[in-house]
């Protein structure tokens, strides 16, 4: 599955922990993105690569991004707050 912000595609991907969604920024070196659920604790993790390199990873505010609890909860938390992230 996959959603559109602002032009950019997000791609979803499910996980044993809750899902994921993915995005890439253009140019000649791209950094990749990544917002993960984790379904149990209802948080959201923020990650950040430049290829070749690890991924940079922080929690998001809890204050600002928080679900239901559900998947459904979860995309739509991330669908409102993807404008407010780098792409």
């Amino acid at each position: 599955m996959a959603i559109e912000v602002d032009g950019v595609s997000v791609k979803e991907t499910t996980r044993g922990s809750g899902a994921a969604w993915r995005w890439s920024s253009v140019g000649p070196s791209p950094i990749d993105y990544e917002i993960q659920w984790v379904e149990n604790k209802d948080t959201f993790l923020y990650s950040t690569r430049v290829r070749p390199g690890g991924w940079n990873v922080s929690q998001l505010d809890p204050n600002t991004w928080v679900g239901d609890g559900t998947l459904e909860g979860a995309r739509e938390m991330v669908e409102r707050g993807l404008p407010t992230l780098p792409h």
